[in-house]
């Protein structure tokens, strides 16, 4: 496969990650807005509690929609499915841009949640399926790209207009992606499972390149599948094969060190860090900031990825993060026992946050989600992303609703070193448990994880090497 063009593999990729700048808008909308909102009394009056619940309410649409989301990709297909999804996106715009009272924002709030947990399933997915193994990180990695792309595009925006505006133009964004997706072709592995062998070949051939001989992987996947389709669709599927439970255990410990690595605490108190550092920068300004660094950090990931391989990144990734989140509850504890020495110490917390922002993005920002999308078995893919699609916006929500009543029960420094001992168990975890998937294709990460995650190792018997 080293002669295929590669080109509109990455277009294909691109287009497919426009959805997570959708995604990515929704979830930035809420910073900006908030002081709006709230403080300045745009739109109709909204209290500080009720503000948490139209940021938080997007986490619970999530979640929603994970599990419904397998059966339509493998009903109607992963490129029909995320065309479908720019209906909930554009419902959910227009009510918060037309609202009149708090049930319509919430609702809108809602509605760009299920197109947004939606589409964390169905994008990376379809990014996996189209792209060949020398690349398949890359073209994942672009999601959590554009989802950066897409949360700083609602910081700048949201900084210099007024939520009216913020919100106008977050809606047009997924007609664009639906204009430029429609043209993209349909996943060839969902081709192949319905028996669609002629379009399956012409996907390919997009893909690929028109010269590309298709009958090696099309009889491939078709070799592949063969003994898959014949399982009837269930969720207990992902528990009848050793490699379908491994899976479903790296995809949901990765989704659930994603969260207590502290990112929503790190969102939450970024402004009062930047405060607490001097430097006397506004909010907007600190929030801007934050999502520069996230996109750069973001794009060098998406560089690295096949380069290093998952595990240098993530493994990278959270250990910095632990020692910056220890560092921040150090600060925070000084603060409170002792102000002047913390006046003198306005480096260290922000300091760690531009470190901890740099690194998040590397590793466990986005790498989860490919690893997700790499690890699940053929036979319970469209179930066993939903389940960890699923598990990761509930936990979000409750991280995000629970971190105030943990900081005013233990302190927040204490509460950031929960987070930061947590994340050091995440270390263990992906030290011992997680494989590394880079340059491996589907078909052979599923044979590493039947064999219970071990690394391939060569033997020699008869003076010949062949793989244990």
């Amino acid at each position: 496969m080293s002669n295929t063009n590669k080109v509109k593999q990455f277009l294909a990729g691109l287009a497919a990650a426009g959805g997570a700048f959708c995604v990515g808008t929704a979830m930035g909308w809420s910073s900006p807005a908030s002081p709006r909102l709230v403080e300045e009394g745009q739109y109709f009056p909204i209290t500080p509690n009720g503000m948490s619940w139209i940021a938080s309410i997007v986490t619970v649409g999530g979640a929603f929609s994970c599990i419904p989301i397998g059966y339509f990709m493998n009903k109607i297909g992963r490129k029909s499915t995320m065309m479908a999804l720019v209906i909930p996106f554009l419902l959910g715009w227009a009510l918060i841009i037309w609202a009149q009272n708090f049930a319509m924002m919430v609702s809108g709030r809602f509605f760009l949640g299920l197109a947004g947990g939606a589409f964390c399933i169905s994008a990376p997915q379809y990014s996996a399926e189209i792209a060949e193994k020398e690349i398949r990180g890359a073209i994942g990695s672009f999601f959590q790209l554009l989802l950066s792309a897409g949360i700083l595009f609602s910081y700048v925006v949201g900084a210099f207009l007024s939520v009216f505006w913020l919100s106008v133009l977050c809606g047009i964004m997924p007609i664009i992606f639906a204009a430029i997706f429609i043209i993209m072709p349909e996943s060839p592995t969902y081709l192949v499972i319905k028996n669609k062998n002629l379009q399956a070949t012409k996907s390919l051939k997009w893909l690929r390149g028109y010269h590309y001989d298709t009958t090696q992987e099309i009889y491939e996947l078709k070799s592949n599948l063969s003994e898959d389709c014949k399982e009837k669709n269930s969720y207990s599927i992902v528990i009848k094969e050793r490699a379908s439970i491994i899976g479903l255990v790296i995809g949901l410990g990765l989704l659930y060190f994603r969260q207590m690595c502290a990112i929503n605490a790190i969102l939450f108190y970024s402004t009062d860090i930047f405060a607490a550092s001097g430097v006397g920068l506004s909010a907007d300004i600190s929030t801007i900031i934050f999502g520069i660094m996230q996109f750069f950090s973001t794009l060098a990931a998406s560089i690295l990825v096949d380069r290093l391989g998952r595990r240098v990144l993530l493994l990278g990734s959270i250990i910095v993060m632990t020692i910056t989140l220890f560092a921040i509850g150090t600060f925070f504890y000084i603060q409170s026992i002792d102000p002047e020495t913390a006046e003198t110490l306005g480096w260290l917390p922000l300091t760690s946050l531009c470190i901890y922002i740099l690194a998040y993005p590397v590793g466990y920002g986005g790498i989860p989600w490919l690893v997700v999308s790499e690890v699940a078995s053929k036979k319970a893919k469209v179930f066993t992303s939903p389940i960890c699609g699923f598990f990761a916006w509930a936990l979000a929500f409750l991280v995000t609703l629970s971190f105030n009543d943990l900081a005013n029960l233990f302190g927040i420094a204490q509460t950031f070193w929960i987070f930061a001992f947590a994340s050091f168990i995440g270390i263990l975890f992906t030290f011992f448990v997680v494989p590394e998937t880079k340059g491996k294709s589907l078909t052979k990460i599923e044979e590493l994880l039947s064999r219970g995650g071990r690394k391939e190792k060569q033997i020699e018997v008869n003076n010949k090497f062949v793989l244990k």
